[in-house]
């Protein structure tokens, strides 16, 4: 009933702020009951038989999964949202006023936003949160014309539902910018966001330093990140694996906040740059610039490396030989391989795909010698081997990167004209497919 005068054109606004605290209200609700489900068991119970007692014995079983009390909340909530988002009164067609201040009930948009993003998050159901994002880019007032409070709950969710979607780079954007506007005094809240900002840019190539670390809101993040930042510079595989592996005492910490996969099948490659850059100092050729001769590495020497650690990395922890283990139902059955040969190691082949990759991605710079098996370093007279061979991992993948943040609103947009409503006809609840 709130939600239908709300939409009413001309004195929808009258009952704005009331939305807002049910809908407050209503969030904190559903969220606490859905951790405490035992609190509404026997209402479950009885809509579920009610559900299921009619004729033919199928009930609601046969029509697909259910709407958690959750989704149906951010569901009812999106409807207020969709109604603040398409309101046309007000002095300005931007939605603005002279003082640059949201008019009429868009002043309502990123608060219930941020409510529906809140639920969706809690409850992982994040596919709901790509047409919120979706409208408010396309239809809402600059995000900069709120409260900071609301800017900074916003870009939060904003960077981890990009970080979840593999654009790293966009998220640390959000993240950064949300972790700016944080007040310094809400710790819990700034480390929050400062656990997925050093993922996002450890993934980009930017690592935390020392000074981040020893910040308030940073307590015990070095435990957790530092390992890793050691292994990537050290070009250490079997450690950086082992860190993020199931078996680590860390694993249950990165897998709760989700950024255990991504670390580990993004920063890898930073670990192979940081093998192929110490094989050159410790065995390449500097060349001759004079002679145009240019700096070299053996390809052989890589492959060396690599299968070494790939065997320390099958071999566990305490052990002296890698695990062979065979069931004694197979044991003579076939001839099976022994020591390394039963390991899968990589070859020379891998190690031209691993080159190739971080040649592409602008990690190495210069040519694979496919008849000597050697890297050529280009460019190394201007720049010296080093900084011609191994650019700056972040300033290479940012100046690579797009700088608009899909969702991030910066400017007002042209007005919409009629029949540029967000229509909610074709729109599915969330969490339903």
């Amino acid at each position: 009933m709130a939600i239908s005068a709300l939409q009413n054109q001309t004195h929808g606004i009258i009952i704005l702020d009331t939305v807002v605290s049910y809908s407050r209200m209503f969030a904190r609700l559903a969220m606490g009951l859905d951790k405490q489900p035992q609190l509404i068991a026997h209402l479950t119970t009885k809509s579920n038989s009610s559900a299921g007692g009619g004729g033919g014995g199928g009930g609601g079983d046969d029509s697909g999964p259910r709407e958690t009390l959750p989704e149906r909340a951010a569901n009812t909530i999106r409807y207020a949202f969709v109604a603040c988002l398409n309101d046309r009164t007000g002095s300005s067609s931007t939605g603005l006023s002279p003082t640059g201040a949201p008019e009429g009930k868009r002043r309502g948009i990123y608060t219930l936003a941020n409510l529906c993003l809140k639920i969706l998050f809690a409850c992982r159901k994040t596919r709901g949160a790509a047409q919120i994002f979706e409208n408010i880019f396309v239809q809402s007032p600059p995000l900069s014309a709120y409260p900071k409070a609301q800017r900074c709950m916003y870009l939060y969710y904003l960077g981890r539902f990009l970080w979840a979607n593999g654009h790293a780079y966009r998220a640390q954007k959000a993240l950064q910018k949300a972790f700016d506007e944080c007040h310094s005094q809400c710790l819990q809240q700034r480390r929050l966001i400062l656990i997925f900002l050093i993922a996002a840019n450890m993934v980009c190539g930017r690592l935390p330093s020392q000074q981040l670390f020893n910040r308030p809101e940073a307590a015990g993040l070095r435990e957790r990140f530092g390992p890793l930042c050691k292994y990537i510079a050290q070009g250490n595989i079997v450690g950086f694996r082992r860190h993020l592996d199931i078996g680590s005492e860390h694993y249950a910490w990165f897998s709760g906040y989700r950024l255990d996969l991504q670390l580990r099948n993004r920063c890898e490659v930073f670990v192979w740059r940081s093998i192929c850059r110490k094989t050159f100092i410790l065995y390449g050729d500097p060349g001759n610039p004079e002679a145009r001769k240019a700096p070299t590495f053996d390809l052989k020497d890589v492959l060396a490396i690599f299968r070494w650690q790939e065997t320390i990395y099958a071999t566990p922890p305490g052990a002296t030989q890698p695990d062979n283990y065979i069931d004694p139902d197979f044991v003579g059955m076939v001839d099976e391989p022994t020591g390394e040969d039963a390991l899968d190691l990589p070859d020379m082949n891998n190690i031209h795909s691993k080159m190739t990759a971080l040649i592409h991605q602008g990690l190495l710079g210069g040519y694979i010698s496919f008849s000597r098996e050697k890297f050529a370093i280009q460019g190394a007279k201007l720049k010296g081997a080093l900084a011609a061979g191994f650019p700056n991992a972040w300033k290479t993948i940012e100046a690579r990167a797009d700088a608009e943040v899909p969702g991030w609103k910066l400017e007002t947009s042209a007005p919409i004209h009629a029949g540029g409503v967000v229509r909610l006809s074709g729109v599915r609840p969330v969490g339903l497919s």
